[in-house]
């Protein structure tokens, strides 16, 4: 890495760095999917109204981006939902923790989806969307929420159904990025009346994206979030 880079964000982990601690550690079956429950003390999420992103410290001078899901803000817990298929720094980290560790992180900042005043609420994306979409689903509260997650493997798909009392559904990635199962989900679906959101793979993102708004059915409003690349 770059000194100069890398002297930058240990002065910034310094001034702004903060630390929670894992509480419990799930791996899906195979071990390229977890959910970590944290506390953190020092994070306030009684005022959250956008799903939120938690920038993670994964190495030295290396940050991944996180979906808080499921907080309690009474007791400043919450679960990141982590996709490790990608053999990156992010995935080598959340291998190696366990119940206890520190967490240190150096902010957390609001992403543009929040739910839609009206119309239906229909969500795209693969399995590093799971946690983003049910921090969405947290802040809709009781309005339904309707979508497809591309997941390649079978028993994360079974896991997904067996896991979630969801309507959105896990579908088998095909595509360059899982862009032809959502497409086919979307293939005899009215979407003009619906808000849009995508996210996860950055270039599916913006493919998928073009593709609906080439649609007669125009949805009401198309937003994306991507994550990787």
């Amino acid at each position: 890495m770059n000194i100069i880079k890398q002297k930058a964000l240990h002065l910034l982990e310094t001034a702004f760095g903060k630390t929670g601690t894992v509480l419990a550690i799930r791996a899906w079956e195979p071990a390229t999917f977890f959910e970590v429950d944290v506390h953190f003390p020092d994070m306030d999420m009684s005022s959250w109204k956008r799903v939120q992103h938690i920038k993670v410290r994964v190495g030295d001078g290396i940050y991944r981006d996180y979906t808080p899901a499921g907080w309690d803000e009474d007791i400043r817990t919450c679960t990141l939902y982590i996709n490790a298929e990608q053999d990156g720094p992010g995935a080598q980290w959340i291998r190696s923790l366990r119940a206890g560790d520190p967490v240190t992180y150096v902010g957390v900042g609001a992403t543009m989806h929040r739910p839609a005043p009206a119309g239906e609420m229909v969500v795209f994306g693969d399995m590093s969307s799971i946690g983003h979409y049910l921090a969405l689903q947290q802040l809709a509260g009781n309005r339904p929420i309707s979508g497809a997650i591309t997941i390649a493997d079978e028993n994360h798909r079974e896991e997904f159904k067996e896991y979630f009392n969801w309507n959105i559904q896990p579908v088998r990635k095909n595509g360059d990025g899982g862009l032809e199962s959502m497409l086919k989900w979307t293939s005899d679906k009215a979407l003009d009346h619906s808000n849009i959101y995508i996210s996860g793979h950055i270039p599916t993102c913006v493919r998928l994206r073009k593709e609906l708004k080439k649609r007669s059915d125009s949805p009401l409003g198309i937003q994306v979030q991507g994550f990787w690349s």
